[in-house]
């Protein structure tokens, strides 16, 4: 009875990777075994398979450019209880981690990181989701100049963000970014306004949480409109199956090398 029920699943995952129909995107690396969003985390990520990897990135008060989700993140991390945008560059060069006890001791002395710190690390084959959490004045001239001094293609980052107004500043100032609306939707959601808003914005992507709360036919509304659809978080083979089912384009996860791991095993197994 256990194969039979299994097998749906089994077939639904598959189909979701057949043809590399699909990307997965590791969440702020790989937070389940490195602190996330540091460097270690990134490289951790990419070791592990990943083709992409999605962070946060902050203007702070001093036009600095911080690695950091907000300001709980700040505080668990690195016990400082500030926002990001009020930290200054020498608070994030002398920032220690404050939980270095619930990771391996090879993390003991991660550093909270600048965008150029992330940057440095990325492979010329792979990719960077970068969330905007704070803009302002210069952000987009900042990030412009922190590929160039990576060496930096623009098909390695994608700018991310909640806002369509910044999404439309960011490609305006610089067209050649590829650009993703990110958008959490309730049960009575509508696709029609999320196109409106990533077309207005220019964006080419939309990433959608709460995706439990849509079908097939919403994506699929969303994907004739010519936008490439992904969901938020994807956390087990379960979320999986069910993004498989929507037709989606990408998925994310904090866990993402296990579930790949997961998915492996089980496509493995012997149903006869």
């Amino acid at each position: 009875m256990k194969k039979l029920v299994f097998i749906p699943l089994l077939l639904a995952v598959c189909s979701l990777f057949a043809g590399e129909k699909i990307r997965m995107h590791a969440h702020r690396g790989e937070p389940s075994l490195a602190p996330q969003n540091t460097v270690e985390s990134i490289k951790l990520a990419f070791d592990l398979g990943a083709l992409m990897i999605e962070t946060d990135c902050w203007l702070t008060k001093d036009g600095s450019m911080v690695i950091c989700h907000e300001r709980g993140e700040l505080k668990k991390y690195w016990g400082i209880d500030k926002q990001p945008s009020e930290l200054t560059a020498e608070e994030i060069k002398n920032a220690k981690l404050a939980c270095a006890d619930k990771f391996d001791k090879k993390y003991a002395d991660c550093k909270l990181p600048t965008l150029d710190d992330i940057l440095a690390v990325i492979p010329k084959d792979k990719a960077f989701e970068l969330e905007i959490k704070h803009y302002g004045d210069g952000f987009a001239d900042k990030v412009e100049a922190a590929r160039i001094k990576a060496g930096l293609d623009y098909s390695n980052i994608l700018i991310t963000s909640f806002r369509d107004d910044v999404i439309k500043d960011f490609k305006k100032k610089y067209p050649k970014y590829e650009t993703l609306f990110i958008v959490w939707v309730g049960k009575n959601a509508k696709p029609e306004p999320i196109i409106e808003r990533a077309k207005n914005a220019g964006a080419s992507q939309v990433a959608i949480g709460g995706y439990r709360n849509i079908n097939a036919d919403f994506v699929a509304k969303i994907k004739a409109a010519g936008l490439k659809v992904g969901v938020w978080h994807v956390e087990n083979l379960d979320d999986l199956a069910f993004a498989a089912k929507l037709g989606v384009d990408r998925v994310c996860s904090n866990y993402a090398s296990r579930l790949h791991r997961d998915f492996e095993t089980v496509k493995s197994l012997d149903f006869k």
